[in-house]
């Protein structure tokens, strides 16, 4: 393909760009990308920046700004055809002066994103910027059961039910400081949630994960149902746990969670410059 990065420009997105932005997703995770779920939140919000060539949209990123100063870098996308000729860079490069730009009103801002350990052009890519990894969580796939029951929904979001997670919170695919500036954000994007043997958070507005905020326990099977309630029966989910509960990945594997690779690993990434 003759190609010009000259001829590529970066602008904010527009309602009007959702179906070229749902054409690069098709592309992106074997088609299962999450990004045309949270289009019409993105485009709402500030700084999320789509590059056309020619006319034609075929990448994406998104800046989003979270609690305890940090501005978050999510949502990187390129139309499969386009990969692999400097556009991520190129767009990368683009963010980070926009977010230079912000910093001078922020002082102390610090840059993270999350992403999968086997993304290595990604991580190729911001480590050379200077990033480097701050935490890591295990995100496992259950394919879902026929029976739903409702949990008790906890009204109030209280910081020690994450006592577990000392350093960073997850709310799916993103992680907040743990700190009680992040609290709002995370009532905002997820809830608390008790079966009669654990309490739970269920994070993420467009794509949400279940994050165990205790190890899980033998009667397991037990809570399957309340999981259940919030994706619908049968329907699979993801979950999140620590790296303090590795010892328990056995018991959850024997229950039916797996991960998309085989290797046991660390395999969400938190990153931070």
């Amino acid at each position: 393909m003759d190609f010009d990065l000259q001829d590529c420009r970066i602008r904010l997105a527009e309602p009007s760009d959702k179906a070229a932005l749902i054409s690069v997703a098709r592309g992106i995770w074997g088609g299962t990308d999450y990004l045309p779920k949270v289009l019409d939140h993105w485009i709402a919000e500030p700084w999320f920046w789509i590059c056309e060539y020619r006319g034609r949209t075929i990448a994406c990123l998104k800046m989003t700004l979270l609690p305890d100063k940090v501005l978050w870098f999510e949502g990187l996308r390129v139309k499969k055809e386009f990969q692999n000729r400097g556009i991520a860079t190129w767009m990368n490069k683009f963010c980070f002066a926009q977010a230079a730009e912000l910093k001078k009103s922020i002082p102390g801002l610090a840059y993270e994103f999350c992403t999968y350990y086997l993304n290595v052009e990604s991580l190729h890519l911001t480590q050379k910027m200077g990033f480097r990894v701050v935490a890591g969580f295990y995100d496992l796939r259950k394919h879902g059961v026929s029976q739903v029951v409702k949990p008790k929904i906890l009204p109030e979001m209280d910081l020690a039910a994450f006592h577990n997670f000392p350093d960073y919170i997850p709310c799916s695919w993103q992680s907040l400081h743990n700190c009680p500036e992040a609290m709002p954000y995370l009532a905002e994007h997820g809830c608390l949630f008790q079966t009669p043997r654990c309490t739970y958070y269920l994070g993420g507005l467009h794509e949400p994960e279940l994050t165990f905020l205790e190890p899980p326990r033998p009667d397991l099977p037990s809570d399957l149902p309340y999981y259940q309630y919030f994706f619908g029966s049968r329907r699979h989910y993801n979950i999140i746990i620590p790296q303090a509960f590795r010892s328990s990945l056995p018991l959850l594997h024997k229950n039916g969670f797996c991960f998309w690779e085989n290797e046991i690993t660390e395999n969400m990434l938190v990153l931070r410059m």
